[in-house]
Protein backbone atom coordinates (compact mmCIF):
# COMPACT_ATOMS: atom_id res chain seq x y z
CA UNK A 1 0.00 0.00 0.00
CA UNK A 2 1.79 3.35 -1.07
CA UNK A 3 1.73 6.36 0.74
CA UNK A 4 -1.70 8.51 0.74
CA UNK A 5 -1.61 11.15 -2.37
CA UNK A 6 -4.10 13.22 -2.03
CA UNK A 7 -4.85 14.58 -5.51
CA UNK A 8 -5.86 10.61 -6.64
CA UNK A 9 -8.63 10.65 -3.71
CA UNK A 10 -9.98 13.76 -4.51
CA UNK A 11 -13.42 12.29 -5.95
CA UNK A 12 -13.87 10.26 -2.48
CA UNK A 13 -13.99 12.97 -0.17
CA UNK A 14 -16.30 14.79 -2.66
CA UNK A 15 -18.58 11.98 -2.65
CA UNK A 16 -18.46 11.69 1.52
CA UNK A 17 -18.83 15.59 1.58
CA UNK A 18 -22.04 15.83 4.13
CA UNK A 19 -22.57 12.49 4.63
CA UNK A 20 -21.98 11.47 7.60
CA UNK A 21 -23.48 14.61 9.29
CA UNK A 22 -26.83 14.24 7.66
CA UNK A 23 -26.88 10.64 8.45
CA UNK A 24 -26.25 11.44 12.03
CA UNK A 25 -28.01 14.48 12.30
CA UNK A 26 -31.46 12.87 10.93
CA UNK A 27 -30.91 10.04 13.80
CA UNK A 28 -30.14 12.33 16.25
CA UNK A 29 -32.96 14.38 15.69
CA UNK A 30 -35.36 11.63 15.40
CA UNK A 31 -34.13 10.69 18.89
CA UNK A 32 -34.01 13.66 20.78
CA UNK A 33 -35.43 16.47 18.80
CA UNK A 34 -34.83 19.26 21.26
CA UNK A 35 -31.01 18.28 21.80
CA UNK A 36 -29.51 21.70 20.29
CA UNK A 37 -26.29 21.28 17.53
CA UNK A 38 -23.20 23.61 19.07
CA UNK A 39 -20.74 25.97 17.98
CA UNK A 40 -18.20 23.33 17.24
CA UNK A 41 -18.60 20.00 14.90
CA UNK A 42 -15.99 17.42 14.91
CA UNK A 43 -15.33 14.04 13.11
CA UNK A 44 -12.18 11.86 13.14
CA UNK A 45 -12.19 8.34 11.25
CA UNK A 46 -10.27 6.52 8.81
CA UNK A 47 -11.16 5.34 4.91
CA UNK A 48 -9.81 2.68 2.66
CA UNK A 49 -10.43 1.38 -1.11
CA UNK A 50 -8.86 1.37 -4.45
CA UNK A 51 -7.83 3.88 -6.66
CA UNK A 52 -5.76 3.96 -10.12
CA UNK A 53 -2.04 4.15 -10.06
CA UNK A 54 -2.49 7.48 -11.54
CA UNK A 55 -4.66 9.60 -13.11
CA UNK A 56 -5.37 7.87 -16.45
CA UNK A 57 -4.20 4.37 -15.36
CA UNK A 58 -5.75 0.79 -15.97
CA UNK A 59 -4.08 0.00 -13.05
CA UNK A 60 -4.92 -0.06 -9.22
CA UNK A 61 -4.10 -0.09 -6.25
CA UNK A 62 -4.98 0.05 -2.37
CA UNK A 63 -5.44 3.07 -0.24
CA UNK A 64 -6.11 4.37 2.80
CA UNK A 65 -5.89 7.56 4.61
CA UNK A 66 -7.36 9.38 7.75
CA UNK A 67 -10.05 11.26 8.19
CA UNK A 68 -11.15 14.66 9.63
CA UNK A 69 -13.57 17.34 9.99
CA UNK A 70 -13.50 20.54 12.33
CA UNK A 71 -16.00 23.11 11.73
CA UNK A 72 -16.95 26.40 13.67
CA UNK A 73 -20.27 27.75 13.64
CA UNK A 74 -20.02 25.73 9.63
CA UNK A 75 -18.06 28.58 8.96
CA UNK A 76 -14.81 28.30 9.39
CA UNK A 77 -13.49 24.70 8.44
CA UNK A 78 -10.43 22.61 8.54
CA UNK A 79 -11.26 19.35 7.00
CA UNK A 80 -10.35 16.48 4.68
CA UNK A 81 -13.43 16.41 2.56
CA UNK A 82 -12.98 18.29 -0.88
CA UNK A 83 -9.75 16.18 -1.92
CA UNK A 84 -7.46 16.42 0.64
CA UNK A 85 -6.72 18.53 4.21
CA UNK A 86 -8.09 21.99 3.79
CA UNK A 87 -8.83 25.60 5.63
CA UNK A 88 -12.22 26.91 4.42
CA UNK A 89 -14.85 30.30 4.71
CA UNK A 90 -17.73 29.11 4.51
CA UNK A 91 -21.13 31.00 4.25
CA UNK A 92 -25.12 29.61 4.22
CA UNK A 93 -26.39 33.06 2.19
CA UNK A 94 -29.99 31.38 2.46
CA UNK A 95 -31.79 28.11 3.03
CA UNK A 96 -30.55 26.93 -0.47
CA UNK A 97 -27.95 28.81 -1.44
CA UNK A 98 -23.77 28.99 0.26
CA UNK A 99 -20.51 29.61 -0.75
CA UNK A 100 -16.81 28.84 0.17
CA UNK A 101 -13.19 29.68 0.08
CA UNK A 102 -10.28 28.61 1.10
CA UNK A 103 -6.84 26.65 0.32
CA UNK A 104 -6.32 22.63 0.51
CA UNK A 105 -3.33 20.47 -0.10
CA UNK A 106 -2.86 17.57 -3.22
CA UNK A 107 0.22 15.45 -3.47
CA UNK A 108 0.42 15.13 -7.53
CA UNK A 109 2.27 12.09 -8.63
CA UNK A 110 5.40 10.30 -8.81
CA UNK A 111 7.24 8.84 -11.76
CA UNK A 112 7.53 5.80 -9.86
CA UNK A 113 4.21 5.59 -8.68
CA UNK A 114 3.51 3.13 -12.21
CA UNK A 115 5.59 2.11 -14.59
CA UNK A 116 4.49 4.01 -17.34
CA UNK A 117 5.45 7.13 -15.72
CA UNK A 118 9.35 6.23 -15.21
CA UNK A 119 11.22 8.30 -17.09
CA UNK A 120 8.88 11.44 -17.13
CA UNK A 121 10.27 13.04 -13.21
CA UNK A 122 7.15 13.72 -10.80
CA UNK A 123 4.28 16.12 -10.84
CA UNK A 124 4.52 18.27 -7.77
CA UNK A 125 0.98 19.81 -6.85
CA UNK A 126 0.75 21.24 -3.41
CA UNK A 127 -1.56 23.83 -2.34
CA UNK A 128 -4.64 24.74 -4.30
CA UNK A 129 -7.16 27.83 -3.92
CA UNK A 130 -10.64 26.65 -4.26
CA UNK A 131 -13.90 28.56 -4.51
CA UNK A 132 -17.36 26.98 -4.67
CA UNK A 133 -21.51 28.25 -5.08
CA UNK A 134 -23.99 25.32 -4.16
CA UNK A 135 -27.58 25.58 -4.83
CA UNK A 136 -30.03 23.44 -2.79
CA UNK A 137 -33.51 22.34 -5.00
CA UNK A 138 -35.62 20.43 -2.74
CA UNK A 139 -33.70 16.95 -2.79
CA UNK A 140 -31.15 17.81 -5.64
CA UNK A 141 -28.08 19.97 -5.29
CA UNK A 142 -26.23 21.73 -7.40
CA UNK A 143 -22.50 22.84 -7.29
CA UNK A 144 -20.12 24.61 -9.26
CA UNK A 145 -16.03 24.43 -7.93
CA UNK A 146 -12.97 26.29 -9.27
CA UNK A 147 -9.62 25.25 -8.53
CA UNK A 148 -6.29 26.22 -8.99
CA UNK A 149 -2.85 25.25 -8.40
CA UNK A 150 -0.77 27.98 -5.98
CA UNK A 151 2.21 25.80 -6.05
CA UNK A 152 3.76 23.07 -7.76
CA UNK A 153 4.13 22.11 -11.15
CA UNK A 154 0.80 21.53 -12.18
CA UNK A 155 0.06 24.74 -12.34
CA UNK A 156 -3.15 24.68 -13.53
CA UNK A 157 -6.79 25.38 -13.43
CA UNK A 158 -10.08 23.19 -13.31
CA UNK A 159 -14.13 24.02 -13.18
CA UNK A 160 -15.98 21.59 -12.18
CA UNK A 161 -20.09 21.05 -12.24
CA UNK A 162 -21.79 18.77 -10.22
CA UNK A 163 -25.42 17.79 -9.30
CA UNK A 164 -27.15 15.33 -6.59
CA UNK A 165 -29.95 13.72 -5.59
CA UNK A 166 -29.91 12.58 -1.85
CA UNK A 167 -32.43 10.80 -0.02
CA UNK A 168 -33.13 9.19 3.55
CA UNK A 169 -33.22 5.81 4.36
CA UNK A 170 -34.25 2.77 7.13
CA UNK A 171 -35.97 5.65 9.85
CA UNK A 172 -33.01 8.57 8.96
CA UNK A 173 -30.17 6.14 9.87
CA UNK A 174 -28.68 6.26 6.15
CA UNK A 175 -28.83 8.50 3.47
CA UNK A 176 -28.43 7.71 -0.40
CA UNK A 177 -26.20 9.97 -2.95
CA UNK A 178 -25.81 10.09 -6.67
CA UNK A 179 -25.25 12.33 -9.36
CA UNK A 180 -22.98 13.45 -12.44
CA UNK A 181 -19.95 15.80 -12.58
CA UNK A 182 -18.23 17.33 -15.88
CA UNK A 183 -14.66 18.91 -15.08
CA UNK A 184 -13.39 21.74 -18.05
CA UNK A 185 -8.99 21.69 -16.83
CA UNK A 186 -7.04 24.44 -18.66
CA UNK A 187 -4.16 24.31 -21.00
CA UNK A 188 -1.35 24.10 -18.45
CA UNK A 189 -3.46 21.44 -16.47
CA UNK A 190 -4.03 19.28 -19.08
CA UNK A 191 -0.13 19.88 -20.68
CA UNK A 192 1.50 19.24 -17.32
CA UNK A 193 -0.68 16.32 -16.25
CA UNK A 194 -1.14 14.24 -20.08
CA UNK A 195 1.03 15.75 -22.14
CA UNK A 196 4.82 14.64 -23.08
CA UNK A 197 7.19 17.25 -23.85
CA UNK A 198 10.19 16.37 -25.98
CA UNK A 199 12.56 15.80 -22.99
CA UNK A 200 10.14 13.66 -21.00
CA UNK A 201 9.77 11.71 -24.73
CA UNK A 202 14.07 11.05 -24.58
CA UNK A 203 13.55 9.80 -21.32
CA UNK A 204 10.54 7.51 -20.99
CA UNK A 205 10.92 4.14 -20.25
CA UNK A 206 8.08 3.95 -22.88
CA UNK A 207 9.60 5.66 -25.92
CA UNK A 208 6.68 7.96 -26.13
CA UNK A 209 5.91 10.66 -28.90
CA UNK A 210 5.84 14.19 -27.79
CA UNK A 211 1.94 14.66 -27.20
CA UNK A 212 0.91 18.10 -26.65
CA UNK A 213 -2.51 18.41 -24.76
CA UNK A 214 -4.92 21.32 -25.00
CA UNK A 215 -7.45 22.52 -22.98
CA UNK A 216 -11.24 21.38 -22.72
CA UNK A 217 -13.72 18.86 -21.16
CA UNK A 218 -11.52 16.36 -18.88
CA UNK A 219 -14.14 14.48 -17.73
CA UNK A 220 -17.27 13.12 -17.20
CA UNK A 221 -17.91 10.99 -14.23
CA UNK A 222 -20.93 9.75 -11.85
CA UNK A 223 -20.34 9.46 -8.13
CA UNK A 224 -22.93 6.62 -5.59
CA UNK A 225 -22.65 6.76 -1.95
CA UNK A 226 -24.14 5.49 1.00
CA UNK A 227 -23.71 6.08 4.77
CA UNK A 228 -25.00 4.88 7.49
CA UNK A 229 -25.94 5.87 11.22
CA UNK A 230 -25.16 2.86 13.33
CA UNK A 231 -25.63 4.90 16.58
CA UNK A 232 -25.68 8.81 17.15
CA UNK A 233 -22.14 9.04 17.09
CA UNK A 234 -20.41 6.24 14.67
CA UNK A 235 -21.49 5.88 11.24
CA UNK A 236 -20.07 3.83 8.40
CA UNK A 237 -19.50 4.74 4.41
CA UNK A 238 -19.78 3.17 1.27
CA UNK A 239 -19.10 4.73 -2.10
CA UNK A 240 -18.23 4.50 -5.67
CA UNK A 241 -16.90 7.21 -9.00
CA UNK A 242 -17.02 6.10 -12.30
CA UNK A 243 -15.50 8.68 -14.38
CA UNK A 244 -14.57 9.05 -18.32
CA UNK A 245 -11.82 10.85 -19.45
CA UNK A 246 -12.55 12.73 -22.91
CA UNK A 247 -10.68 14.97 -24.85
CA UNK A 248 -6.78 14.94 -24.98
CA UNK A 249 -6.90 13.37 -22.08
CA UNK A 250 -7.96 10.31 -23.54
CA UNK A 251 -5.82 10.75 -26.21
CA UNK A 252 -2.48 10.90 -24.45
CA UNK A 253 0.02 8.18 -24.40
CA UNK A 254 -0.47 7.68 -20.89
CA UNK A 255 -3.88 7.03 -20.91
CA UNK A 256 -4.41 5.46 -24.68
CA UNK A 257 -1.56 3.29 -25.10
CA UNK A 258 -0.27 2.59 -21.10
CA UNK A 259 -3.49 3.14 -19.44
CA UNK A 260 -7.66 3.53 -19.85
CA UNK A 261 -10.04 6.27 -20.45
CA UNK A 262 -12.25 4.78 -18.14
CA UNK A 263 -11.46 5.39 -14.11
CA UNK A 264 -13.04 3.66 -11.08
CA UNK A 265 -12.92 4.76 -7.39
CA UNK A 266 -14.14 2.82 -4.61
CA UNK A 267 -14.29 3.64 -0.72
CA UNK A 268 -15.46 2.25 3.06
CA UNK A 269 -15.12 3.92 5.57
CA UNK A 270 -15.98 4.51 9.69
CA UNK A 271 -16.24 8.11 10.83
CA UNK A 272 -16.78 8.66 14.76
CA UNK A 273 -18.28 12.47 15.26
CA UNK A 274 -18.57 13.97 18.84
Amino acid sequence: MRVIKWGRILPFFLLTAGMTVTANYGFAEENNPNKNKGDWDFELGAVGGITPEYEGSDSYEPLAAPYFHLSWKDTVVATTRGGGPGLYLQKSWFDDFSTKLGVRYEGGRDEDDSDALEGLGDLDVGAVAVGGVAYEWGPVEFSAELAHDLTGDRDGTTATLGAEYSTMAFENRGRFAIGPSVTWADEEYMDNTFGISSAQAASSQNNYSPFDAESGIKDVGLNASFSYAVTEQVSVLVSGEYARLLGDAADSPLVDDEGSANQFQGLLGLIYRW
